[in-house]
């Protein structure tokens, strides 16, 4: 190929979103507080696209440009049908559903109770995508990726889908649980490459011995501190420890690679590799195709003070979207 088509070549691609999905779910998780009965996941639009330089499949015998996740099975059985996301905490990779202590307003993780292994596609959503093309490509998680409240208004009296904890000026909305929203990304080879914080501004306060609630959408890293007074006063075991996951010994720090936001790919090649995702190189198949896979997680953060039930039933987007780049 000349240099001026790979030129050409290489910014249609840059313009050009290849991997899209977009999800709203209706997220029943009654984390750390309630019955994990009746929790659901209503899933509408969910799909896959690309361009023609780029196919996707989920199972690598059906290649198209447009996959739909609704239509996903795993022995023959819609994955989507059975997923139910509740408070699993992990690190991406291991997921567990903590024993817990009910308190007065607020429930404790029992770390020294039994622990239930959570299971993929029914606690929390994952899934493969594989790619091929006739070019050798990069692909990144592209800066439009994002993930939203299905509400377009959070706080005051005229916000969706409020909570029913609050009334008034003093009002949240439910859909706030998407700041306790992770996605991790791994890539051929197993190693997990990412784990994405999709909202971390987002900050639920509640006292313990208190029935009051506050939202706060734009907090600062300040707000995650302990607060005025002692730390018993707050949920000691998520306060300042949102953006951690839980185990039998207590909060830990996430490891490796940890995003707050999806540095933008789209002008120019990007240096960004931290959200390179998948490389399509090496030998080409039988078919002449370079292949490469990525493999996404997706979970509601149970330790995290978004997780609550003054959230439940909130209503979130999700849309991921891969830019690729021609290897010159």
């Amino acid at each position: 190929m000349k240099k001026s088509e790979v030129k050409s070549k290489n910014k249609h691609l840059i313009v050009v979103n290849l991997f899209l999905i977009s999800i709203l779910m209706v997220v029943g998780v009654y984390a750390w507080f309630a019955s994990q009965a009746d929790n659901r996941v209503d899933a509408y639009d969910i799909q896959v696209e690309s361009d023609n330089a780029l196919e996707l499949s989920f199972d690598q015998t059906t290649w198209g440009g447009t996959l739909n996740l609704a239509d996903y099975k795993i022995d023959n059985t819609n994955v989507l049908d059975s997923m139910k996301f509740v408070e699993v905490t992990g690190e991406g990779t291991n997921f567990q559903i903590p024993q817990l202590t009910q308190k007065e307003n607020y429930a404790e993780v029992n770390t020294s109770g039994v622990w239930k292994t959570a299971t993929a596609n029914k606690d929390y959503l994952q899934f493969t995508v594989y790619m091929r093309s006739k070019d050798k490509l990069n692909v990144y998680l592209g800066s439009g990726s994002q993930a939203t409240p299905a509400s377009s208004v959070l706080t005051g009296a005229n916000c969706g889908n409020p909570s029913s904890y609050t009334s008034g000026d003093n009002a949240f909305s439910k859909d706030c649980i998407v700041g306790a929203l992770r996605v991790a990304v791994k890539d051929s080879t197993d190693a997990q490459k990412f784990i994405w914080i999709t909202n971390p501004n987002f900050h639920l306060d509640n006292k313990i011995g208190s029935s009051d609630y506050s939202m706060d959408t734009k907090a600062t890293s300040t707000s995650y501190s302990a607060g005025t007074g002692a730390v018993g006063n707050y949920f000691v075991w998520n306060n300042p420890y949102e953006h951690y996951y839980h185990t039998t010994s207590g909060p830990v720090e996430y490891s490796g690679n940890l995003l707050t936001e999806i540095p933008d790919t789209q002008s120019g090649i990007p240096t960004a590799t931290t959200t390179q995702i998948a490389q399509l190189t090496g030998e080409p198949d039988a078919n002449g195709y370079y292949t490469s896979q990525a493999t996404f997680t997706v979970w509601i953060e149970g330790c995290d003070t978004e997780a609550r039930r003054a959230l439940v039933d909130g209503k979130f987007d999700l849309t991921l979207a891969l830019d690729s780049f021609t290897l010159q």
